[in-house]
């Protein structure tokens, strides 16, 4: 059999921010693992709101086992290596001094003056647990908050979870504008020719991205490393009067050829909560119309009274990920087809040991006079 080559991962970043709702079942502290009594570990969901009808759970558990600890892999300053701290070292001065910013849990609750500027004051925590542990006294309903960090999916019993990897948690000042607040993420995804349902676009301002995630893990039985996906349901909607541009966006960056895989990263919302549609005459119910058939009410007032509301829970995909690389003139979509094959994408068993290939994303070549322009009304 040959070696196996492994693909860089395809990662995503989130960000939230929103106003809170602190309960007795926001913080739990020192659980027990169900399947694995020595397993301690502490858990944060709390729920955000953007004050404009979208919701964000703040969900995340980190923890230790109290028979063999854990080590715990940092981010060593001015180094792409890393630090195996061992759990009982996690406030070692003496180590800590070594590790990069990236490495840590950063809280805010204020500001102070360095230099003649105001900076976040942060605690630095090298695990969640202890954040959550350093959070629970502090944090009441009503605050708003800016929380950021990465996040990955895994699948159990059929379904899809986001793991939030927290790395920032802000407190943010009372008088804070919430005009930007929402709950937002940069995904790395691969496309296939299959990834793209835009059966409904036309009649519905709706498609469908069934796009792929690309992870590596420690097989259980084997010991080795091996790769997999999972698939990433996405939505892209349009409204009416961008339609054509929502169109061209589709064709461009989601149509993929044969025999192609791509690699983009894409902006998007957490789109959790309730959409509003249009309410017709048969979605009223029966006492309702009668109202309107005795002379009570005219159509026009009770269907002002009824508000057709729907619940969502999808990642909504606003447009791709535009940057500038140091040397480049002008900027470019975050995405390339040459990094991945299809071959790629299918695993069968390997009982070599495993090969690891760092994949250097070359950015894409763009004409001078290509417009990207229409990207920019799809926030």
């Amino acid at each position: 059999m040959t070696n196996q080559t492994f693909k860089q991962q395809t990662f995503g970043r989130f960000t939230a921010k929103g106003s809170i709702t602190v309960t007795e079942d926001s913080f739990q502290l020192d659980l027990k693992g169900k399947n694995n009594p020595s397993w301690n570990y502490s858990r944060i969901n709390m729920k955000m709101e953007d004050g404009k009808g979208g919701v964000f759970f703040l969900n995340a558990q980190d923890g230790f086992s109290t028979t063999n600890g854990r080590v715990i892999y940092a981010n060593i300053k001015d180094s792409r290596e890393q630090m195996q701290v061992q759990f009982a070292d996690r406030f070692n001065e003496a180590v800590l001094e070594h590790l990069d910013d990236r490495a840590f849990v950063r809280v805010a609750f204020d500001k102070v003056e360095v230099e003649g500027k105001q900076v976040w004051n942060y605690q630095k925590f090298l695990t969640v647990y202890d954040a959550i542990t350093f959070l629970k006294p502090r944090l009441q309903t009503g605050m708003k908050l800016f929380v950021s960090g990465n996040v990955n999916y895994s699948e159990y019993n059929d379904n899809l979870n986001k793991d939030l990897q927290i790395q920032q948690i802000l407190v943010l000042p009372e008088d804070e504008s919430m005009d930007d607040a929402g709950f937002k993420f940069k995904q790395n995804v691969l496309l296939t020719p299959e990834s793209l349902d835009d059966s409904k676009f036309e009649d519905e301002l709706t498609a469908t991205i069934n796009a792929k995630l690309y992870y590596t893990r420690k097989n259980k039985q084997t010991k080795q490393k091996e790769a997999y996906t999972l698939n990433l349901p996405l939505v892209i909607r349009a409204a009416e009067d961008k339609k054509d541009k929502v169109r061209k966006m589709l064709d461009k960056y989601f149509t993929i050829e044969e025999d192609t895989v791509r690699r983009i990263q894409l902006d998007g919302k957490f789109n959790t909560g309730y959409v509003s549609g249009q309410v017709t005459e048969e979605d009223l119910p029966e006492e309702a119309k009668e109202l309107i058939e005795d002379g009570f009410y005219t159509m026009e007032e009770v269907l002002k009274m009824y508000a057709k509301r729907d619940r969502v829970d999808e990642l909504l995909v606003t447009r791709p990920v535009l940057y500038k690389a140091q040397d480049a003139k002008i900027p470019t979509v975050d995405m390339d087809d040459e990094s991945y094959k299809p071959e790629d994408l299918i695993f069968t068993q390997d009982e070599e040991e495993p090969v690891e290939e760092t994949i250097e994303i070359e950015e894409e070549e763009i004409s001078e006079d290509e417009d990207l322009s229409f990207l920019d009304d799809l926030d």
